[in-house]
């Protein structure tokens, strides 16, 4: 990798800094934090780096990260772009406080904003319609055909992420006041949240653990491919799961995705049940009501009738 030279004066002497090299220090400093968000800096990071080192840039500045942000903002979703922008803004907010770098090159640099280039969200909703076709065509009485089916079921019905159904363990299911919940663990892997389970889909996650013997310790959801049988179910497994099952009922688009059955959960939940979006966000488990206001764009979308009014109107 290119050396991104940074000087600074020690006892007289100028003493040359390689930036890669202190990223390790940097993820080091920051180790209080998720795995996963460890494993999400380091890879900001390292797409940072690659993309000075194929511009020729050697001494980064505001100007450089600036057009760095144009450049994730055509080529990633706006999440991502967020993603990838906010951790350069702490790394160097860190060089420059630790004395690394001369200053903070990515100070007062903006985060893209959620509604930039017209993306609202990163996935669209499913419609109710589109959910119980997608839902209506898994069937099949095999183990991995139940799985897959549960699996789905659970991200309609409870909103999860695939990263909560992939972290769910068997032990994870509680009784409490006559009800059942999954004791879920979110993105940040701090603590686990209950999320309400359905008494139907209960039953069906009941079978499915007796007919497999299944316990305690064991992941909720296992591979049942012979080369890792047995294993914790990936994130990517589920994505693929989705996509396909999306395709056998004719909805093929990059924007559609598994958490497009999260999506369908908070709209379905504002629109057709008439939740209150504080009670959404409660159940999406998201830090602040605003993040759950980007569900309300679909709603606000389906039923504007603006344009065809005034096509009406001029005939």
């Amino acid at each position: 990798m290119t050396n991104y030279q940074i000087t600074q004066s020690t006892a007289g002497a100028v003493v040359a800094r390689d930036l890669s090299t202190l990223t390790a220090s940097w993820l080091e400093y920051n180790a209080d934090k998720s795995p996963c968000t460890i494993r999400a800096y380091a890879q900001a990071i390292r797409n940072f780096l690659e993309w000075l080192k194929s511009n020729g840039y050697k001494n980064p500045d505001r100007k450089i990260v600036i057009n760095y942000r144009n450049k994730l903002c055509s080529d990633k979703s706006v999440a991502t772009a967020r993603l990838y922008l906010a951790a350069v803004k702490t790394f160097s907010k860190w060089l420059a406080s630790n004395g690394l770098y001369p200053v903070d090159f990515a100070a007062n640099v903006k985060l893209p904003s959620l509604d930039e280039e017209g993306e609202v969200h990163k996935r669209d909703s499913l419609t109710l319609t589109e959910v119980k076709s997608v839902l209506g065509t898994m069937t099949g009485a095999s183990e991995k055909a139940i799985r897959d089916r549960l699996v789905m079921q659970i991200m309609a019905h409870c909103g999860l992420r695939t990263c909560e159904i992939c972290r769910l363990d068997v032990r994870d299911i509680e009784q409490r006041h006559g009800k059942t919940f999954l004791l879920v663990t979110g993105k940040g892997r701090h603590s686990k949240a209950r999320v309400e389970l359905p008494k139907k889909l209960y039953q069906e996650l009941r079978n499915y653990l007796t007919r497999r013997g299944a316990k305690k310790g064991e992941p909720m959801f296992r591979s049942v491919a012979n080369r890792n049988f047995g294993a914790r179910l990936q994130t990517q497994t589920l994505s693929r799961l989705a996509k396909l099952t999306l395709r056998t009922v004719g909805i093929d688009s990059p924007r559609v995705s598994a958490h497009s059955m999260r999506h369908a959960f908070a709209t379905l939940l504002l629109k057709d049940c008439g939740v209150d979006l504080r009670r959404v966000s409660k159940l999406l488990r998201h830090k602040s009501v605003e993040v759950t206001e980007i569900y309300l764009h679909d709603i606000e979308e389906s039923e504007d009738v603006s344009i065809e009014k005034l096509a009406a109107l001029i005939g």
